[in-house]
């Protein structure tokens, strides 16, 4: 659906709405503990927050020219955001007002001083995805002297409607609003999306505090002018996927089916990191060749045929200077995905131990995480004669957990912290490169950690796993000095980084 803008050739616009208010200021209690870290406006869906999706919003729908963010929690966040949704859409001013703590209503009513002519409301936590708010326009045009709309969604999922409030009409206006109504009387849902004159300031002042919840309810603001103006309050209408972000689900909700619908879209780019797997990188390549929009193979000064017989499958081959030494196989990888173009990137080992049978599993994860890894500590799937021996997955699942313990606030779960077999999307993985310095085979679980410290998702999922060809025999030596590498590195994160980004 192509959103129509506003411009004065819009046959919908009688007069220009130049007023914005987006309430951006409420803790958001029951998306915790994100919201302990991170207030839900700036939540990102796609590369943007849902402020800066909301006040684009209203700039390319309404042509605001001004915009009041109502702040509270987390204040300097938003504040920091505000700063740049200015630079990206310079042609609106956009003023922060300190927010009541007295609910939505007063917020929105402390606003009467500065406001003056009609404005439309958007609540800042709530995502609107191929959205025709311009059906606003088309209301005002009908009703131009209404005192108040509100936009309405039908669904047949009465579950929302529970969660928000229902509207009752007559025709297309409204005669009654219910707040979180335990048996709605329709199918309609009641958005946080409002067309309001100034009728509202003076009706706040009518209306009294909730015996609910103690406070003025914008909900009984809107039902009190609908049952009492002249002008009345009218529906609008609309079609679009609509997000109430009120949970951490339904976050990760809005990404999948965002993600889900954009999908088609993305690159995909494989990474193959290589030390002379001249047996195996064929059989590698050909298996994964037809799922990926390119295949980068990323050489570690091999002596054998592997760069061969990788050009000879036509992938990108990349020397990596490493001088043959697997103990910068962690940088060799970060080079091989800085050198990719793909919105996802997945990385692979060289040796067959995975295969392509389960990289629809890791896409369609990918939906809704940042980080998607796999784990072989599912021992129905893991090929008899593998390296995986029972004290190794031992070392692994405790490495996990340790993981799991300390960032517990971020609920993360983990099994496995040395499988090779992951992928990741590019803006997560730019967000966390500067953080990245280990050069060994713990690259993997030190991705993972920043991942988590940095409130994004990391999911894992079972995969197969299959003996490496030319596996090398890992001893229990290497076990150890691993284990002492990863334990250090958990301690050294967690605690004497000197940054807040775990909130703890």
């Amino acid at each position: 659906m192509t959103q129509r803008r506003f411009s004065r050739d819009n046959p919908y616009t009688l007069k220009k709405i130049k007023i914005g208010v987006i309430a951006a200021a409420g803790k958001g209690t029951r998306a915790y503990p994100r919201t302990s870290f991170i207030p839900k406006p700036l939540f990102v869906i796609e590369g943007k927050s849902i402020l800066h999706r909301n006040v684009e919003l209203l700039y390319k729908t309404f042509g605001i020219e001004k915009v009041y963010i109502l702040v509270g929690h987390l204040k300097e966040q938003i504040l920091g955001e505000i700063e740049n949704i200015r630079l990206h859409l310079p042609k609106v001013v956009i003023e922060p007002a300190e927010w009541t703590e007295k609910g939505l209503a007063s917020d929105v009513a402390s606003l009467a001083p500065f406001i003056k002519e009609p404005f439309i409301t958007i609540l800042g936590d709530e995502f609107y995805y191929k959205t025709d708010h311009e059906e606003f326009l088309r209301v005002l045009k009908k009703h131009p002297h209404m005192a108040a709309s509100i936009g309405v969604v039908r669904t047949s999922l009465l579950s929302r409607i529970r969660k928000n409030y229902s509207v009752v009409l007559e025709k297309d206006k409204i005669i009654n609003l219910v707040e979180k109504p335990e048996d709605p009387p329709n199918e309609l849902l009641g958005l946080g999306s409002y067309y309001f004159s100034t009728k509202y300031f003076e009706y706040f002042e009518k209306t009294p505090p909730s015996s609910k919840s103690g406070v003025i309810e914008i909900t009984d603001v809107i039902d009190k002018m609908a049952k009492e103006t002249d002008e009345g309050v009218f529906a609008t209408n609309l079609s679009c996927e609509y997000f109430n972000i009120n949970s951490m689900q339904d976050y990760y909700q809005a990404i999948y089916e965002v993600r889900n619908d954009l999908f088609p879209k993305f690159k995909l780019s494989l990474v193959i990191p290589t030390n002379q797997n001249e047996r195996s990188i064929t059989d590698v390549i050909v298996d994964f060749k037809d799922k990926f929009h390119e295949i980068i193979v990323i050489d570690n000064e091999s002596q054998d045929d592997t760069v061969n017989l990788s050009k000879k499958e036509k992938v990108k081959v990349i020397s990596f200077p490493g001088e043959g030494d697997p103990k910068r196989l962690g940088e060799q990888v970060r080079k091989g995905i800085e050198a990719s173009t793909g919105d996802i990137v997945v990385v692979v080992s060289p040796d067959a131990s995975f295969r392509s049978k389960d990289f629809p599993k890791l896409l369609e994860y990918m939906k809704d995480s940042d980080m998607v890894i796999g784990t072989r500590t599912t021992r129905q799937m893991i090929e008899q004669g593998s390296n995986l021996k029972p004290l190794y997955r031992l070392v692994n699942l405790l490495m996990g957990k340790l993981v799991e313990v300390f960032w517990w606030g971020q609920e993360p779960r983990f099994t496995d912290v040395d499988c090779h077999y992951f992928s990741v999307w590019r803006d997560s993985y730019n967000q966390v490169r500067p953080n990245l310095v280990q050069e060994d085979r713990q690259f993997i679980v030190e991705l993972m950690i920043e991942i988590v410290r940095s409130h994004m998702r990391c999911i894992e999922i079972p995969v197969s796993y299959f003996k490496p060809v030319g596996q090398i025999e890992y001893s229990l030596m290497d076990m150890i000095r691993d284990t002492y590498v990863i334990f250090k590195m958990i301690i050294a994160k967690k605690f004497f980084l000197g940054d807040n980004r775990d909130g703890e």
